[in-house]
């Protein structure tokens, strides 16, 4: 079904670039404008000059953080800051971490195209809504600089990790690309693939399988709109051009490295706000439970999580502020079925955030659909610490913290073609922007 191809990748010049982790990124879209301008004093060719360019009051139609990508994206190449490999391969990914209690964790995955595929043809799954603005963003991007910058993060299901049985041999060599993060104590390895045979194997061991979009739904769908615009540019198109790829990282679903984190939600702006008529109307639906302890001490923050978690699906806590927390279980799972339209399938209306999102948000705050899709209230954030942080410090008005999605339901949301409300997982660690690029037409 998925339709995989190995490519000629465009990689950072080792002789010309030492550090390799002085030109990495994260993604785009977790990048802070403080962050930002850390990149760009970094490294004078760090990606975030391809990615997530400066904004100028001068900006104009011809002069943009769009065209000023492109231009540094022709200049490295021409300088030989970065440098295309001559072979097609595809590229082994792993990524070093270590979990919260100190355990070293590694998750392996690999780097290729994948052919676009209309969502509807059910070869390639979603399990999230997307925003125009961001794919607004990400089109002109592409438009501008005709390349992958940041490949989109997939999963496919291999029980038996025949891919990775096939493709062992060579994470035994030394990688390709070894980037090391000593802030976040992450390790980032790559190795090239180019065994003809080997590729041909794994093309075909994912040939029959579907695959799950985990992160970049706003790259593919820009990646369908780009694919589109130029087959209209060039009629006579063969669907071979890599104009119809795109590049993807391919993890399975049975990796051991495979994390999912929760994403958290500040709300903050709400009119009229009384928390304690909003107690009163929680407890209609919700069983409620208070603790207090000292949200600037890690160990009390440890013992929340750890509470939270153990209260299992349908539940998540609030954090008011003053050190008191509240965890909210809803009552009975009947009440799911009232509250959420019939056209919704189970598998959504039951997730801890659908839940939050139309009990609390919705009929008790009032925050429409666009509100929420707009984010208008609502501020989301990967941190717990943050998120209690954020109230302490008067930044907002609550802080909704969530348990983790499990992987089962991205898969079985992704299968009845449904979405989750929007920032509903948080993959970890995210994948490293500037590892490989992929240039799309030569001329770029």
């Amino acid at each position: 079904m998925a339709k995989i191809n190995p490519f000629c990748g465009l990689l950072y010049n080792p002789e010309k670039v030492k550090d390799p982790g002085s030109v990495m990124a994260p993604p785009y879209d977790c990048i802070s404008d403080e962050m930002q301008e850390q990149l760009y004093q970094l490294n004078p060719y760090n990606v975030i000059r391809l990615i997530f360019g400066k904004i100028a009051e001068s900006d104009s139609e011809t002069d943009n953080r769009y065209t000023r990508a492109a231009s540094t994206f022709r200049e490295w190449q021409q300088e030989r800051i970065l440098v295309q490999d001559p072979k097609p391969a595809i590229y082994l990914y792993d990524q070093k971490f270590f979990t919260e209690d100190g355990k070293e964790v590694v998750r392996q995955g690999f780097l290729a195209l994948a052919k676009l595929e209309e969502f509807c043809t059910g070869l390639i799954k979603p399990h999230e809504e997307t925003l125009e603005g961001p794919k607004t963003d990400r089109f002109k991007l592409m438009k501008a600089c005709k390349a992958n910058f940041c490949s989109i993060f997939s999963l496919y299901s291999d029980p038996c990790c025949a891919l990775e049985s096939l493709l062992k041999k060579n994470r035994e060599r030394t990688p390709d690309l070894l980037v090391k993060n000593s802030d976040l104590a992450e390790e980032h390895s790559l190795w090239r693939v180019t065994d003809t045979a080997q590729i041909s194997k794994a093309q075909e061991l994912l040939s029959g399988k579907p695959i799950f979009i985990a992160d970049g739904h706003h790259r593919y769908e820009t990646a369908l709109m780009y694919r589109d615009y130029l087959r209209e540019q060039n009629p006579d198109y063969t669907g071979k051009e890599l104009f119809n790829y795109v590049l993807m990282f391919f993890c399975n679903m049975e990796d051991q490295g495979l994390m999912i984190f929760p994403i958290h939600r500040l709300v903050s702006g709400l009119p009229d706000f009384d928390f304690q008529q909003f107690l009163d109307a929680v407890r209609v639906n919700f069983r409620v439970e208070t603790d207090h302890f000292d949200a600037g001490d890690p160990v009390a923050c440890k013992r929340v999580r750890s509470s939270l978690f153990q209260k299992g699906k349908h539940s998540f806590a609030c954090y008011s502020g003053k050190g008191k927390i509240y965890f909210f279980s809803l009552k009975n799972s009947e009440i799911i079925d009232k509250v959420f339209p019939e056209e919704i399938s189970k598998v959504v209306k039951v997730l801890d955030v659908s839940i939050l999102h139309r009990l609390i948000f919705r009929n008790i705050f009032k925050m429409t659909d666009d509100d929420q899709k707009q984010q208008k209230y609502l501020k989301y954030l990967k941190s717990f610490d943050a998120a209690l942080q954020a109230v302490d410090a008067g930044q907002a008005q609550l802080a909704f913290l969530m348990n983790p999605t499990r992987v089962t339901e991205v898969r079985e949301v992704a299968n009845l073609g449904e979405k989750m409300p929007q920032k509903s997982t948080y993959f970890y660690p995210k994948l490293l922007s500037g590892m490989v690029f992929n240039k799309i037409l030569e001329d770029s």
